[in-house]
């Protein structure tokens, strides 16, 4: 399948090619105003290491507009970049950052994080990472060596991953936080050797310039820088968030590290959980969260470090709370949109970030509550699959019928259909399910009676009335075979459809929609063709669904497809919808075919309270960004 086939949103290459298009555009506006003031203090602090200046002095300061806040190891490591032309080397410097954080995300590990996960933590994050770009800021490569350190961990690259994380640490001391996690790999102590060789080997990187006696006031220098730094401005940090900043900057220190030993009880508390990926990543997010709002001088593009971890921590858990929805999409709000001032007035922005401080708020709360998820109760479990993947014939189709209050007669049709079906696939086993949604009429005791006695091999599950979503999913967790298909009890489907659809299913597909044609449509009701359509239009502009008519009624589904299946929670007709939308993320083979109905079926007419119920499932679909 080509690339550009896929929902654009969802398509790596349309990706690359916007960020980096975004990545341009903002340097250009920096670079032809001569305001990147940033890479400016980068590159002239490096060219003055080289030249034996020291860069953390008053006269450095008012040369460049602001202080140079990096090691001297910093200073060696930029070199490549310093000695290009001012401007050319601007844009190497954002474009280098732009594709290392790209890269960053879609190396994330494979059995964690699916493609769709990868672009939409992406997505996410390019607005703040645009901001951070048009600043020609340091803090996107702290957030991509986060990302890139924790992976490689996954894949048991310690040495790499290490080497990583000290160069952010020893470069912006942000970074050495995340060393922390090498408790929870094996070859601890292996590891342990790894930072102390690699500290000393990149301490000692600015003896290329400096002598041995030299070094270290270098290095006390920039310390003294740091302290002064802190006090020079207001932060974007917890510590100046009205209205307690009064209480919290003046005991600042305290908090910090108090906090921080919290934090690290907590964490060896929950030694039994290391060994879980998600509970890894998951402290990275909180780890991010701690060293941005606890920070000396955090600005606000600072937070695209604080939000990669979260990304990481919001996307390994398993079950998002309606609370986790609303402050992923506050954070979004306020950390990726407000501050662009092409979008948010800046009246606005200032009286949202600097009057009522929401944004620094909104993040603590977040930042509260990933930690008591993550340390302070049991690990998430999953949902477990009910249903067997493979039992009796492995070539066998069962056929899943749900039934409600069905009309009389019902009986024969479907007795044919089976009989028909069987006829056209003499050599597999074709087992009959059907699932009473709690039916009240047209389903007692003498009619189960008939349909055992009229249809050989026919099983019957009884449940409690839900709704239609509920009895399918009911009836696919019974199934035993290795596809299944499901359809209404009444067959409102030819048996050439029927076995159309089966066909695709047994020649490898994972799902197989049947769509409806255009003499469907023509006669359905003024009503029931809004519903329809509109239907269509919400799957397509605010779901991402390609497979858009998701209403036919009639699906194959393979042993992938009915895991998707398991993880649907809603009861109603729109159980079919977020069916689709779950098995497109977890990228199973999709297929749509033309089916038609058998003549004179009678369509069923949606009350008005009915719409509203399916409305809400809607919006439920919606906010399941993950399921």
């Amino acid at each position: 399948m080509s690339a550009f086939n896929k929902n654009i949103y969802q398509n790596k290459r349309f990706l690359f090619y916007l960020g980096l298009l975004i990545s341009f555009f903002v340097t250009f506006a920096e670079v032809i105003r001569g305001t990147h003031y940033n890479f400016l203090v980068f590159a002239n602090a490096t060219r003055d290491f080289w030249n034996g200046i020291l860069p953390y002095t008053d006269e450095f300061c008012i040369r460049n507009l602001r202080e140079y806040l990096y090691t001297p190891v910093f200073s060696v490591l930029f070199t490549p970049f310093a000695f290009f032309n001012d401007n050319i080397g601007a844009f190497l410097w954002n474009i280098f950052n732009y594709i290392m954080f790209y890269f960053a995300v879609f190396t994330l590990p494979e059995g964690k994080f699916s493609d769709r996960t990868k672009c939409m933590i992406f997505l996410y994050a390019l607005p703040i990472l645009a901001q951070s770009l048009f600043s020609c800021q340091y803090n996107v490569t702290v957030a991509y060596i986060y990302i890139f350190a924790y992976t490689l961990m996954e894949k048991d690259k310690s040495f790499w991953a290490i080497l990583l994380i000290l160069i952010s640490g020893l470069t912006k001391i942000y970074g050495i936080f995340e060393m922390a996690l090498i408790f929870c790999y094996p070859k601890f102590w292996k590891n342990v050797g790894y930072a102390a060789i690699m500290s000393i080997v990149l301490l000692s990187l600015p003896l290329l310039k400096l002598s041995f006696t030299e070094i270290l006031p270098y290095y006390e220098e920039w310390c003294n820088t740091l302290m002064i730094h802190q006090s020079s401005r207001v932060w974007e940090s917890i510590f100046y968030a009205e209205p307690l900043s009064q209480y919290l900057l003046p005991n600042f220190r305290i908090i910090q590290i108090g906090s921080l030993c919290l934090l690290i009880i907590l964490f060896f508390l929950s030694y039994k959980k290391w060994d879980n990926s998600s509970f890894r990543a998951q402290c990275i997010g909180i780890l991010t969260g701690w060293i941005v709002l606890m920070s000396d001088s955090s600005e606000i593009h600072t937070y695209l470090i604080a939000i990669s971890g979260y990304l990481l921590w919001y996307w390994t858990r398993i079950h998002h709370s309606m609370l986790d929805k609303i402050l992923f999409w506050s954070i979004f709000f306020l950390f990726c949109i407000v501050p662009i001032d092409i979008i948010c007035p800046v009246p606005v922005m200032l009286f949202l970030t600097k009057t009522l401080w929401i944004h620094i708020w909104i993040y603590m709360v977040t930042w509260i509550v990933m930690i008591y998820k993550t340390l302070c109760i049991k690990p998430e479990q999953s949902n477990p699959v009910h249903f067997n993947e493979v039992g009796g014939d492995d070539d066998g189709i069962d056929i899943v019928c749900p039934v409600y209050n069905p009309h009389a007669g019902f009986i024969d049709k479907l007795k044919k259909c089976i009989n028909d079906i069987r006829a056209h696939y003499p050599t597999r086993q074709i087992h009959l399910i059907i699932s009473n949604d709690g039916s009240d009429r047209g389903f007692d005791s003498s009619v189960k009676s008939e349909i055992i006695q009229s249809i050989d091999d026919a099983e019957i599950i009884d449940n409690t009335h839900k709704g239609k979503g509920s009895a399918v999913r009911s009836g696919i967790a019974a199934s035993k075979a290795k596809y299944a298909v499901y359809t209404d009890i009444d067959m409102p489907y030819s048996i050439n459809s029927v076995i159309t659809i089966m066909d695709y299913l047994l020649k490898g597909y994972d799902l197989v929609i049947a769509t409806r044609d255009d003499e469907y449509y023509s006669n359905l009701t003024l009503k029931r063709k809004i519903l329809s359509y509109g239907s269509k239009l919400l799957n397509r502009i605010f779901l991402g669904i390609r497979h858009t008519d998701t209403q036919g009624g009639l699906k194959g589904l393979s042993i992938m497809a009915k895991r998707a299946m398991a993880k649907t929670s809603i009861d109603g007709f729109l159980f079919d919808t977020q069916f689709v939308k779950i098995a497109t993320e977890d990228n199973l083979s999709i297929i749509d075919i033309k089916a038609k109905l058998n003549p004179g079926i009678r369509m069923s007419n949606f009350s008005n309270k009915a719409i509203v119920s399916e409305l809400r499932n809607f919006f439920i679909i919606l906010l399941s960004i993950k399921s």
